[in-house]
């Protein structure tokens, strides 16, 4: 996405845009007049749902995972992203209504189909691919912050001394099996932002207060490998910095990202990063 507009494939996508979440088989995105769209191309398709909180995309853009607003009652489901859109099979689940004025939202969509959402007091684990179970995370896994789902695992947290997302406590990758049992994959820094390159391989984050408040742009990327080997940052390109929350996987070695000018008009061109090498460019968007 670059200056409000979304490129699949080389192709502009009709509409202007806030945001897009991408994996290898579709997309999922906010248009500016604040509906959600999604594709496996240039051809959007919206989501005629009502949806107060965001949907998720798999890792691998296959499935979405939504709350839909139902007269005040929160009601999770969730489709694929192939021709037409079909659902995830099964009853949508029930999740009533809002809990200490905060909404159940979807944590997480696995590659599989599986969805987690959370809110206040629920954190359910739906099994809609399997036999449309649901099972209770806050019994298994007392506690715990889900705070999303990447190639190498789920975000969590403990929520130990009130954690509620990775800007303090010891976040980890983490996987959830059918039964709500939690295995520990690895730990993962501090942070504001972090994503994981689509073989699981690499991790690019910000760290904890980077981005809050009014930042826009940044100059630099932190990455490491997966097993925190090979620790490297990443600078953006001499008098440019990386917008804000917008870089994206290419490939499990190159990150794109939207670059701003430093003190500039607020043009915007596309960078290229290689984290094996730990070079980034601009390149021609156009």
């Amino acid at each position: 996405m670059l200056d409000q507009k979304l490129y699949v494939d080389g192709t502009q996508v009709p509409g202007t845009w806030w945001s897009v979440q991408s994996g290898g088989a579709g997309w999922l995105a906010l248009r500016t007049d604040n509906t959600w769209w999604w594709g496996r191309g240039a051809e959007p398709t919206a989501i005629e749902a009502q949806l107060d909180v965001p949907p998720v995309l798999s890792p691998d853009g296959k499935y979405v995972g939504e709350v839909v607003d139902d007269n005040g009652q929160g009601t999770l489901s969730g489709f694929g992203t192939g021709a037409g859109g079909e659902g995830l099979g099964g009853v949508p689940i029930d999740l009533g209504d809002q809990q200490d004025g905060s909404t159940v939202r979807v944590r997480g969509v696995t590659d599989d189909g599986r969805v987690i959402a959370q809110g206040t007091k629920t954190a359910v684990l739906w099994l809609p691919l399997v036999d449309n179970s649901t099972v209770d995370l806050t019994r298994t896994a007392p506690g715990l912050q889900v705070l999303g789902n990447t190639p190498a695992g789920f975000i969590v947290n403990d929520g130990a001394d009130g954690a509620v997302d990775a800007t303090v406590g010891a976040p980890y990758l983490a996987t959830i099996s059918d039964a709500g049992a939690v295995t520990r994959v690895g730990p993962v820094p501090n942070h504001d932002d972090l994503s994981v390159s689509p073989g699981g391989t690499w991790l690019v984050w910000t760290p904890a207060g980077t981005t809050g408040g009014e930042v826009t742009a940044i100059p630099t990327l932190e990455t490491q490998a997966v097993d925190g080997t090979q620790q490297a940052t990443l600078a953006a390109p001499d008098g440019w910095g990386f917008q804000v929350r917008a870089w994206a996987w290419e490939d499990d070695d190159h990150l794109v990202s939207p670059v701003v000018r430093d003190g500039g008009d607020g043009a915007e061109r596309m960078a290229r990063c290689s984290v094996r090498s730990n070079r980034c460019v601009l390149v021609d968007s156009h």
